[in-house]
């Protein structure tokens, strides 16, 4: 549609040339207004155009089919293009400061960085701390969210004042929140998640708000954030899958790698497909544990939202693994002789039998879930750009392609940073 609106200007522009040949002065002069105001629409659209966040639908136009139908699923092609000076809304916990483990505790909570090294040095941190290397964005931390409980729920608010996004009652005290007015009303000073960044991004205009995703409260103001167009990182996100399917033209992404744009200026996050057949067995951590090894069932939560989601049967191995037991995994797809995990990999203990199964075979490939936000999780990203990929919410459903046909698709993507 973008596309077709700038043809329609640049017609428009042509017109008006044309018309101002043999036209007296001052219809001269409002034609030429006219040309200038058409000139500076086309500039600013297609700029807005080329800088946009982007999906797939570029590159598998005539190619997707439904999901029933599908032989083939793409996971990781979605893609946020991140421009130079973007505007970042952010969470103030785990990225100005972390007063649970006593970093930047002096900082103010709406201080905005001027440098990388001024933020906290892991997880959604580390994350914007790239950002801020590759694309110098203007980082944004939002402070001083009111939040509600209702009928024994916490909640954050939407841009209307309505309290719809479910917020952990852990995040309602210190060194997280203050009380407010009463006992029902708290003041979240050190923000956490995305369930408290919708207001502060919609008001600040954020291309991209960057936080955490991991219940399912932040995850249904992911949704709501995309369907104003802004784009979502959320590198925890255990319950990011349970929006699928979204709408809306922001991008929502979970765990997916950060680099520089092959051409231009600026940063990409995603844009690493992996392949997996429909029929195929997938291997997928799970566990029953709580905090901390709750995280560990965000693979099979990937899965299985996303059959509820497009009502389809995949072949799912579940396997019962907690943090530093990754090799449960493979060990079960080394047993059953599966290709394809999903997992999450926390530690140098979990990242040591997924980087192992992976060299073994240029096959096996690694779906990584709540990984991003950990230097052994992050890295295989880069080690294995062709068999490693994060968690898409927006996966594709494509029937009869050839391999060839396929990878020179990904190459594609994959060219955006490669």
């Amino acid at each position: 549609m973008i596309k077709i609106f700038i043809r329609c200007l640049k017609l428009k522009l042509n017109y008006y040339i044309r018309l101002i040949r043999g036209v007296n002065f001052i219809s001269r002069r409002r034609i030429l207004y006219l040309i200038l105001i058409c000139a500076i629409c086309i500039v600013s659209v297609d700029f807005i155009y080329s800088t946009s966040s982007e999906s797939h639908q570029n590159y598998f136009n005539g190619l997707e089919t439904s999901p029933q139908d599908a032989s083939t699923i793409v996971v990781g092609a979605s893609y946020i293009k991140v421009p130079e000076n973007a505007r970042v809304v952010t969470q103030v916990d785990r990225v100005i400061k972390d007063e649970s483990s006593n970093i930047n505790d002096n900082v103010s909570a709406g201080q905005s960085p001027t440098s990388p090294k001024q933020l906290v040095p892991y997880m959604e941190g580390a994350r914007v701390a790239d950002l801020m290397k590759l694309a110098n964005v203007t980082v944004i931390p939002i402070t001083g969210v009111t939040i509600k409980k209702i009928n024994g729920t916490w909640y954050g608010p939407d841009d209307k004042g309505n309290f719809t996004f479910a917020v952990d009652p852990s995040k309602t005290k210190g060194p997280f929140s203050v009380k407010g007015s009463d006992n029902n009303t708290a003041i979240e000073i050190n923000t956490h998640g995305m369930n408290v960044l919708v207001p502060g991004s919609i008001e600040n205009h954020a291309y991209l708000v960057v936080g955490c995703g991991d219940i399912p409260g932040k995850a249904k103001a992911e949704a709501y954030m995309a369907q104003h167009g802004i784009n979502c990182y959320a590198p925890c996100d255990r319950f990011t899958a349970s929006i699928m399917p979204y709408n809306g033209t922001g991008v929502i992404l979970g765990g997916e790698p950060i680099r520089s744009l092959a051409k231009g200026s600026g940063a990409v996050i995603g844009a690493q497909p992996v392949a997996i057949n429909k029929s195929e067995l997938i291997v997928v951590q799970t566990t029953n544990k709580t905090y901390p090894d709750q995280y560990c069932d965000t693979p099979n939560r990937y899965f299985t939202d996303m059959e509820k989601a497009y009502n389809i049967t995949l072949d799912l191995d579940v396997v019962n693994a907690n943090t530093n037991e990754t090799d449960r995994v493979i060990a079960e797809a080394e047993k059953t002789g599966s290709n394809v995990i999903g997992v999450r990999v926390e530690t140098e203990q979990d990242k040591t039998p997924v980087e192992n199964w992976l060299k073994a075979n240029p096959n096996h490939r690694a779906i990584l879930f709540h990984s991003a936000s950990y230097a052994p999780g992050y890295s295989l990203f880069f080690e294995f750009p062709e068999q490693v990929t994060g968690q898409d919410p927006r996966p594709i459903f494509i029937k009869n392609i050839s391999t060839s046909e396929l990878n020179q698709i990904f190459n594609q993507v994959r060219s955006l940073w490669n």
